[in-house]
C-alpha cells in the first residue's frame, strides 16, 4: 500500500497533460508577478486519477520554492513525503519508512513535471510552447508530449493547474493560501544525513 501511494504521487509529478479553467494571464504577467519574489510557499491539494487501475488519490501538502535553488514539495495526506528537484537531480523520501530514492532526470523531463514547473518559472517559453486562451494557458512541451493548462488568479499568481495524458491519468492540483520572501534557507532543499 505505502509503495503504491509513492508510486502514485510519482506518476502524477511526472505526467503531462491538458485541461481546462476558467481565468489566465498572459505568460508575461504571469512571470512579472513571480519574478518580484525571491521564494514563495503555497499550499496545495492534489485530486488524482489513474485511468489504467481506476483508483482516486487525493494529496495535500505545500509546496516551497527559492529561485536558483530548488522546489521543495511536502506531502502530508495520504502518506507523508519529501519530494525535492534541484536542477535534474530529485530526491523522494518517505519519513515514516525513513526510506530515500534520488533519481538523476534528463533535462526535459526534469523541465516538464510539475515541480520543474516552478522551478523553470522565469524561462517556461524555454522549455514550452504556449497557447495562450481566454481562459487558460495550454503548455505543450517541446520534445516531449502531453501539456500543461493552468489557471491564475487577479493577481497573475498560479491557482489552478489541470494535467491529463494520453493514458487517461488525470490531475487537478489547486494552489492556495500564498507567502512570499520568507527567506527561506537553501538547507530546506537537502535532506539531511539521516534522512539521506
Amino acid at each position: 500500500m505505502q509503495q503504491n501511494l509513492k508510486n502514485s504521487l510519482c506518476i502524477s509529478i511526472f505526467m503531462l497533460t491538458l485541461a481546462s479553467f476558467a481565468n489566465a494571464g498572459t505568460l508575461e504577467d504571469i512571470q512579472s508577478k513571480y519574478m518580484q519574489h525571491n521564494d514563495f510557499v503555497v499550499m496545495f491539494s492534489q485530486d488524482t486519477y489513474q485511468g489504467l487501475v481506476d483508483k482516486r488519490i487525493h494529496f495535500t501538502g505545500k509546496v516551497f520554492y527559492k529561485r536558483d535553488v530548488g522546489v521543495r514539495m511536502d506531502v502530508y495526506e495520504p502518506q507523508r513525503q519529501i519530494i525535492i528537484l534541484k536542477e535534474q537531480t530529485v530526491h523522494i523520501h518517505l519519513p515514516d519508512e525513513n526510506t530515500t530514492t534520488t533519481q538523476e532526470l534528463p533535462k526535459e523531463i526534469a523541465s516538464q513535471n510539475i515541480l520543474g514547473f516552478f522551478s523553470g518559472l522565469n524561462t517556461i517559453d524555454e522549455d514550452y510552447t504556449i497557447e495562450d486562451t481566454e481562459d487558460e494557458l495550454i503548455l505543450h512541451p517541446k520534445g516531449g508530449t502531453g501539456f500543461i493548462s493552468i489557471q491564475t488568479d487577479k493577481s497573475n499568481l498560479l491557482s489552478r493547474i489541470l494535467l491529463k495524458d494520453a493514458a487517461g491519468n488525470s490531475s487537478t492540483i489547486v494552489l492556495s493560501d500564498y507567502q512570499f520572501n520568507t527567506g527561506i534557507g537553501e538547507d530546506l532543499f537537502t535532506l539531511s544525513k539521516s534522512q539521506q
